[in-house]
């Protein structure tokens, strides 16, 4: 008798299905931002300044004539500042100035809509939009689970799902691994449906989080998708339990802003945002998104960069041109997924396809990608979607953090950008250079880290005579990597172990100090950043001992 095996696919909400327009945001809940002279705002902000984050309910605050006014002239029931602290912060102005109100029904939500939009203490007033979860989950549960079935970790032209993979298409991780596998002091924040929390793959590296959809301090999963993804990022590896994430060692913040059904409201991401940034999160993973724009939402969004934190997105799954948000704002790095084969993934595992546009950034493995089960993290499912590639991009930034914590924004990208691999996928879409399909390429998690790996002498490459390296890449547009070489026959009476790496202009000013310390013998590579000086030629000079040797690069913007 032949046994059947029956592959499900599991659809969730998508903003692409035809439904009422009350149903695309929270029918109880608007966003308001207050103007920055407002007395009101003034008045309510002194009502909570030593609770900060309180939500304030209608029946509070009948002794404050102006604020009792104000809840009862709009029947409003409650009203909650997105910032939950730190109100002082001067980079909050934006987002500290953000409330969410609350109705009794939508009734009376469309009334104070109207009102607000001509209230002079009201900057601006939005509808609490709804978004979706990007991927969607494939049933099969593997017979071998774990690495091998990773292939956008290591693709050696592996069957998935009936498809033979490409070898070399994935992310170029395990040489990685001999360099790092993530710093403990690294804090990621996963903004999604929640995780299992006594999962063995996260023991011991789970930091509080919050409910942003039940509204409590317990991020359970209740759906999957955040499982999944956060098992991308940081299942731990190399301990015999299933999966390996990208980074082994950081420390995760779960945050729930996704329901039970893979959706959540915009009020719920600002909140999830401002809390993880308050909370010391270094890099934030959004596999979420909506098409209406908000400018609360780039208010958090800004509110984080500003922190110093990296917010990744995902484009999304309808195979369209339409920006979703948060991945549509110009300050977030934004992902589009790959199949095994490195093309784009159209269609996935259950339909649809990555998104693409003018806001794409890079690409990464999103097509059958398996990972954690929620309700058994002992097991594994696949999943499918741009959620998928979100968080190896999320993984690759963690590592780089836990190299150098105080890279910014800017240098991430370009240090990405540098290395990612182009015209991978069809040519029709994958053309040279930055283009709306493949933004500038698949990642290459060794090469970055492989760069960012300075001080660390090359042992086999120990020669017997100082050299200094010409800069690659040369002409370069912001950063380039320097090479030198101290031999091992090193004479200190002469000063030969100090070595002296520094950067002038065609005027022979100093522009930085890229070595100034003591050197034992060894090849070194060095990265120099040079997003904020104009482009010209430029000098590089090592000095060590009697030792002087000079090169020119040009920068080239």
């Amino acid at each position: 008798m032949k046994s059947i095996i029956t592959v499900l696919f599991l659809f969730y909400c998508s903003l692409t299905i035809a439904q009422p327009a009350e149903l695309l945001y929270n029918p109880t809940r608007l966003i308001v931002k207050f103007s920055e002279s407002s007395e009101l705002f003034t008045n309510i902000r002194g009502i909570r300044v030593e609770e900060s984050g309180d939500k304030i309910e209608a029946d509070e605050i009948v002794n404050n004539v102006e604020v009792f006014s104000f809840f009862t002239q709009n029947k409003i029931i409650s009203i909650t500042p997105a910032k939950l602290s730190d109100w002082n912060n001067p980079t909050a102005n934006e987002i500290s100035r953000i409330y969410f109100l609350d109705f009794l029904n939508n009734d009376d939500l469309e009334s104070a809509y109207k009102n607000l939009n001509d209230s002079p203490d009201i900057e601006l007033v939005e509808y609490d939009w709804r978004g979706t979860g990007s991927g969607y989950q494939s049933m099969i549960i593997p017979n071998d689970p774990g690495f091998n079935n990773q292939w956008g970790l290591r693709n050696t032209g592996q069957n998935i799902n009936g498809v033979t993979g490409t070898p070399g298409a994935d992310i170029n991780i395990t040489p990685a691994w001999d360099l790092t596998v993530g710093n403990s002091n690294t804090i990621v924040s996963v903004l999604d449906t929640g995780i299992p929390l006594t999962a063995a793959e996260f023991s011991g590296r789970i930091l509080p989080g919050y409910d942003f959809a039940n509204n409590d301090n317990d991020p359970t999963d209740d759906q999957g998708h955040g499982t999944n993804v956060t098992s991308i990022v940081a299942a731990s590896g190399n301990n015999s339990l299933g999966v390996a994430g990208i980074n082994w060692n950081c420390k995760i913040i779960p945050i729930k802003i996704l329901n039970a059904n893979n959706s959540g409201y915009y009020s719920w991401w600002i909140s999830g945002i401002t809390m993880a940034v308050d909370s010391g999160a270094q890099v934030l993973s959004m596999s979420v998104g909506g098409s209406s724009f908000s400018q609360p939402l780039l208010d958090a969004v800004n509110y984080a960069l500003n922190s110093g934190s990296i917010v990744v997105a995902c484009m999304m799954n309808e195979n369209n041109e339409v920006p979703y948000y948060p991945a549509g704002f110009d300050n977030v790095i934004s992902v589009g997924a790959l199949n095994n084969t490195d093309n784009r993934a159209v269609p996935f595992c259950w339909g649809g396809g990555s998104c693409f546009g003018n806001h794409i950034d890079f690409v990464a493995p999103g097509e059958m990608i398996i990972g954690l089960y929620f309700l058994n993290p002992t097991q594994m499912t696949y999943w499918c979607g741009t959620s998928q590639a979100t968080p190896m991009v999320t993984g690759l930034i963690s590592l780089m953090l836990g190299i150098n914590p105080s890279l910014n924004l800017t240098q991430i990208y370009n240090l990405i950008k540098l290395y990612a691999h182009d015209q991978i996928g069809n040519p029709a879409e994958d053309v040279p250079g930055w283009d709306k399909y493949y933004g500038w390429g698949r990642i290459d998690v060794y090469q970055v880290i492989n760069s960012l790996i300075t001080d660390v002498p090359y042992e086999d490459m120990i020669a017997s005579s100082f050299s200094l390296s010409q800069n690659y890449p040369n002409p370069f547009n912001p950063s380039t990597k320097i090479k030198f070489t101290i031999p091992a026959s090193l004479n200190p009476s002469k000063g030969e172990n100090l070595a002296q790496l520094q950067v002038y202009d065609i005027l022979g000013n100093e522009i930085a100090t890229l070595v100034n310390e003591e050197k034992s013998a060894g090849t070194y590579e060095i990265t120099w950043f040079a997003e904020n000086l104009p482009s010209g030629v430029y000098f590089y000079q090592l000095k060590a001992g009697s030792f002087i040797e000079t090169k020119q690069m040009l920068l080239l913007k």
